[in-house]
């Protein structure tokens, strides 16, 4: 079988959730299957300003076809953005009120088709020459990666009828309430990364009946290192320091901790810092560290934390797990709090008084050793890149 894999960018040098698991998808397919990687040659996802050269080449076992991109993020985007995110900030959509959620859904279910479709094609990346060979029906099958691009939109609609499926990486923000994208996602079958993903994409377009069925993802496992946490306890966040991944709300947290306990553990930021960080007594911010590292930070932490209320997957997530180490994660999250139910290695939390309950509840080293080992075996049956495969080729068979 032909499999083309299409998403927005590609680069062993990206860092991104949809872009790593479209190139993982890719790797195993190929080891199967006939595979090639469409995309552009766009490297930020903001800009989409090109950052490798049109032109095809071998990667991986698989054929990379690069196009070039026509249009950019344009700067109207913006105002229509801000129209979507009118009366709060984009950050905020989980925690609305019941009657300001609805109030929302009743303001962009009226939006025309052409106000909603200037939002996705607005935001780039818009790739004629992709499209044009999405037209020209190549392959036998065609997947996509994520929902919110027009690499997507357009695509689904340029690919034949009947071949298409798309990883969504759905969650609840603003932009996926757009009724447009329920009618496009009718044309493919999703294939979601959680069950709780397959939940939403039915609440999210009642009106539409799509095909959604949880495929999950894959991890190599890290070595199985049974260790206590150091004696100097901290908690670990590793991803982007950013508003959109809940970092505010975090530090919150870990603030009002801090008023309410003694001696309270350290902090430790690792990735990319893309905001302002105020000064707090035991937040360290490392920036970016290597793999080894980080493994090693997820091994010794006390507890692996994380905030964002708009995540599909959470691969860091995953890798703490497999690390042993307790989660705990924003209870505005339902996809972060399915790994905690499905795991029985962590915790929900709405605030620092939370937070304190759930880290006096990780007091001893038996708890955590116990919570440790259940997070572990669950990566190793849901996640670990065999079960994974095996799963993939269930999807595109030999």
């Amino acid at each position: 079988m032909k499999i083309a894999v299409v998403q927005q960018r590609y680069g062993k040098d990206l860092l991104g959730g949809a872009e790593t698991h479209g190139a993982l998808m890719a790797r195993l397919l190929a080891r199967h299957h006939e595979v090639e990687l469409l995309t552009t040659t766009a490297g930020d996802y903001q800009t989409w300003s090109a950052a490798y050269p049109a032109g095809v080449s071998s990667e991986d076992g698989f054929l990379l076809r690069r196009f070039a991109v026509d249009q950019g993020r344009l700067d109207s985007w913006h105002a229509i953005r801000d129209l979507l995110h009118e009366g709060f900030r984009s950050e905020d959509f989980a925690s609305l009120r019941a009657e300001d959620r609805a109030a929302f859904l009743a303001r962009i279910r009226g939006w025309p088709d052409l106000l909603q479709e200037a939002f996705i094609r607005g935001q780039g990346p818009v790739s004629t020459g992709l499209m044009h060979h999405l037209g020209q029906a190549t392959a036998d099958a065609y997947l996509f990666l994520t929902y919110l691009y027009p690499t997507s939109y357009d695509g689904l609609l340029a690919a034949p009828q009947g071949r298409a499926s798309i990883v969504p990486t759905l969650h609840d923000e603003p932009p996926a309430h757009l009724p447009v994208f329920g009618r496009r996602l009718q044309r493919a079958r999703l294939l979601c990364s959680t069950d709780t993903e397959v939940e939403l994409a039915t609440s999210l377009y009642p009106e539409t009946a799509l095909r959604a069925e949880r495929l999950g993802y894959g991890i190599d496992l890290p070595p199985d290192q049974i260790r206590a946490p150091d004696k100097d306890a901290f908690l670990l966040y590793a991803g982007r320091v950013d508003t959109h991944k809940g970092l505010p709300e975090l530090l919150a947290w870990y603030q009002e901790l801090r008023r309410i306990e003694d001696q309270p553990p350290r902090l430790v930021l690792v990735g990319e810092v893309l905001m302002d960080l105020p000064h707090i007594p035991g937040l360290e911010a490392r920036g970016f560290v290597s793999e080894e590292e980080k493994l090693e930070l997820m091994r010794t932490a006390t507890a692996f934390v994380h905030a964002s209320p708009f995540e599909s997957l959470g691969i860091v997530i995953l890798e703490a797990l497999a690390c042993r180490t307790p989660i705990i994660v924003t209870s505005r999250c339902e996809v972060l709090q399915e790994h905690c139910r499905r795991s029985g290695a962590g915790f929900w939390v709405s605030d620092g008084a939370e937070l304190a309950a759930a880290l006096h509840r990780l007091a001893t080293e038996d708890t955590r050793a116990a919570m440790g080992a259940l997070g572990r075996a669950w990566v190793e049956r849901e996640y670990s890149m065999p079960s994974y495969e095996a799963r993939l080729l269930q999807a595109f068979p030999v």
